[in-house]
């Protein structure tokens, strides 16, 4: 744990130590003095252990990749030996990232790495759970001090008790991300399938950063039997699709998308789920432009911003701004019957892997483009389908590809929907 962490950890529990209902009136006055021995009391009993917990096991995952990139020099494998020197040099130099891209990582340290979070998700998880109960007394100390400095005629001093308990209301419980997590400073939460979470302006959730990907599914289906195998081998005219692991998992329901998200929520104790329509529409950039009222659906909503697309406004898009995955050139050569965007080449004729382009303005990846990602909504009052948003690799016209479509698939036709999970940031 970086000391950044354990300062934000400190933090959000240790605003509240001055809140501590006091036995006497010279420890209302002296409320540092309570904040200094609840600060020690947290490094002595929460941080300390969790970072000799994460110290061991980075050693032990140092020495693992160690005996990896022997092997691989032995074997005469340069560019594998070299991968994974780097990887452990930055272990070693405590820069490592735990959460790196995936689709730019050797195949020889992917089921390392999916260990290696594994391991390190439930220790924080283990964090979290010791940081609940000392959160909560805290909450109910405040109100306790709120009472006794009201009554003593200490209003300012109240006041400034009653604000840091309305702050706790509005700060995210431990449950939902690493202890520390603030949903509103920009901090990504990575979980313990390797899947990031950054928070958007405007919403209460993290989105993750890219689409559910073959290999999160596949940890799902493996230890499950709530699904079909459809998944594991879809094609469109004998060409693969969504066949790699890091690729996002295709032909799948909106059930069995909520069937992952309930999944993982129990797995993890944390409360995962399909964004809303609207969150949706806040995180492709279109903020709160779009007017809801009552009786708004998302089929009223859809193509209403006739200029915003997830790159920008300008269509078609070229092939030098790379903008995401439609049916473009590639697409063509595989699928010459169908139309495609011309002059523009993605390089991928089916799906690409998740963060294959650049990410938008809130650090997600493929808002636009890949596959078409399920939301919570029904699609209109009829309530027979619900909405996917975002486009896909199929597709090129103008009006399926700006922010504000919405779109139902055809009976049969999923092999390219598919989802992104939020992780809720309210209890």
């Amino acid at each position: 744990m970086n000391k950044s962490s354990a300062f934000a950890i400190i933090i959000t529990i240790g605003m509240c130590v001055s809140a501590v209902a006091p036995a006497q009136d010279a420890e209302v006055e002296d409320p540092a003095a309570l904040q200094s021995a609840f600060e020690e009391k947290v490094n002595l009993e929460l941080l300390r252990p969790h970072g000799l917990a994460v110290a061991d096991l980075n050693a032990k995952f140092a020495a693992a990749l160690e005996r990896l990139q022997e092997a691989a020099q032995k074997s005469g494998k340069l560019e594998q030996a070299l991968a994974i020197k780097s990887e452990r040099d930055a272990l070693l130099s405590g820069k490592y990232d735990s959460a790196p891209d995936d689709s730019k990582t050797a195949d020889v340290l992917k089921p390392m790495r999916a260990t290696y979070r594994t391991a390190l998700g439930r220790l924080e998880l283990e964090r979290d759970k010791k940081l609940r109960p000392l959160r909560d007394a805290f909450a109910r100390q405040l109100d306790t001090l709120v009472l006794i400095l009201t009554k003593a005629g200490k209003l300012e001093e109240a006041m400034a008790a009653k604000k840091m308990r309305e702050d706790m209301n509005a700060a995210p419980s431990p449950k939902e991300g690493s202890a520390g997590q603030d949903f509103t400073t920009g901090r990504a939460f990575t979980n313990s399938l390797g899947m990031k979470f950054v928070p958007v302006k405007g919403t209460r959730v993290m989105f993750c950063i890219h689409e559910t990907r073959r290999q999160d599914f596949n940890a799902y289906a493996s230890e499950t039997s709530a699904t079909d195998s459809g998944w594991k081998n879809v094609q469109k005219e004998a060409v693969p699709v969504g066949a790699e692991e890091d690729h996002p998992v295709v032909s799948v329901s909106w059930e069995d998308a909520q069937k992952f998200c309930a999944w993982l929520s129990r797995k993890e104790g944390r409360t995962y789920r399909l964004p809303t329509d609207e969150e949706w529409s806040i995180a492709v950039g279109l903020g709160r432009s779009e007017k809801r009222s009552k009786g708004t659906t998302p089929e009223t909503l859809s193509q209403k911003t006739g200029n915003d697309f997830p790159w920008g406004e300008a269509f078609p898009p070229k092939t030098n701004d790379k903008v995401g995955n439609y049916a473009d050139e590639a697409w063509h050569e595989k699928f010459p019957a169908n139309p495609f965007i011309e002059d523009y080449n993605d390089g991928f004729p089916t799906t690409a892997p998740v963060m294959s382009f650049k990410a938008n303005s809130a650090g997600i990846f493929d808002m636009g483009g890949n596959v078409w990602e399920w939301c919570q909504d029904w699609l209109n009052e009829a309530q027979k389908t619900h909405v996917l948003r975002g486009g896909s690799w199929h597709y090129f016209d103008r009006g399926h590809l700006l922010s504000a479509n919405r779109y139902a698939p055809p009976p049969g036709m999923n092999y390219d929907c598919g989802f992104r999970c939020v992780l809720e940031s309210g209890p």
